[in-house]
């Protein structure tokens, strides 16, 4: 099925399944939210959808929890995560389908289902995000986030990108369909992706240039769809670059324009690479077109 009507069909399950009880209004939802943000308790959501017309935003030194639920809406984001290290906004078992808008189309403005910027940190565990239109998860600044177990559906932008020194930390999580990367990032960004699963992305699974420190372990990376990209591409190319790659234990298939490419100044630390012509653990034994530098 095309992008778009996966997309929809994933909205309209989700819809259901939240249809179990009344929907929460977005302004019921800003009184639950303040008051589990007052107390410290999780702010409990299972079988409950709230529709978001403007981002909820999470400032300062807040935290809050939220456990089950699907949100909706069009805005620039669903939420917004900014401030100091002393906040936290904790998904655990949350859906997110950011749709698109023709007011943001007309804006040219990307958006994402979540926004985390300045020091802002975000954990995700067993959580799905969709953005029809807009990026699933963007980091910039110094944001941190963490995702665990969770599936980022592709939509038609990256489905994780992370800018300037942001950080990422994904763990058991699949990234299906992205177009055109599964994960993009720059700058002094630093991503580890371990035990993940990575298919089907338009152009490529991950993406790291300028001065980004990717780590990537023991992950499955396969169907990647353009033939001008590989599967992994790091690069350091401008003068002032020093990027740095791991790899350990990963499974690369059917990856169009072949597994790896690493380009200009960047530190390189060993591990198994298994593809299509590559035995483990033997970088130099592989398709040249499936490792490139």
């Amino acid at each position: 099925q095309p992008p778009r009507a996966k997309w929809c069909m994933w909205l309209h399950l989700a819809s259901l399944t939240a249809a179990c009880r009344p929907p929460v209004s977005e302004t019921r939802f800003a009184r639950l939210a303040a008051a589990a943000i007052s107390t410290g308790r999780p702010l409990r959501l299972t079988n409950r959808s709230v529709q978001l017309h403007a981002p909820f935003r999470l400032r300062s030194s807040q935290r809050l929890t939220i456990v089950g639920g699907d949100f909706h809406g069009d805005g620039h984001s669903l939420f917004q995560v900014e401030g100091s290290r002393q906040g936290l906004l904790d998904l655990r078992g949350v859906r997110l389908l950011h749709a698109s808008s023709a007011e943001r189309s007309e804006r040219r403005t990307r958006g994402a289902a979540i926004f985390v910027r300045g020091k802002g940190q975000l954990t995700l565990e067993r959580c799905e995000l969709s953005s029809e239109t807009g990026f699933g998860l963007w980091l910039v600044q110094r944001a941190r986030a963490a995702a665990r177990d969770s599936h980022f559906h592709g939509g038609r932008r990256s489905s994780i990108v992370a800018f300037e020194q942001a950080s990422l930390d994904l763990l058991g999580s699949r990234l299906s369909g992205a177009a055109p990367h599964a994960i993009c990032a720059r700058g002094e960004t630093r991503l580890a992706v371990r035990r993940c699963t990575i298919d089907g992305s338009a152009v490529r699974a991950i993406y790291a240039y300028h001065s980004a420190s990717l780590e990537v372990s023991d992950c499955s990376i396969s169907g990647t769809r353009s033939a001008e990209a590989a599967a992994v591409e790091v690069e350091a190319l401008r003068p002032t670059d020093c990027a740095s790659l791991s790899l350990s234990g990963n499974a690369f298939a059917d990856n169009a324009g072949g597994d790896l490419a690493v380009r200009g100044n960047v530190h390189r630390q060993g591990g198994a690479v298994v593809g299509a012509g590559a035995a483990a653990g033997d970088e130099s034994g592989a398709d040249p077109r499936r490792l490139s530098t």
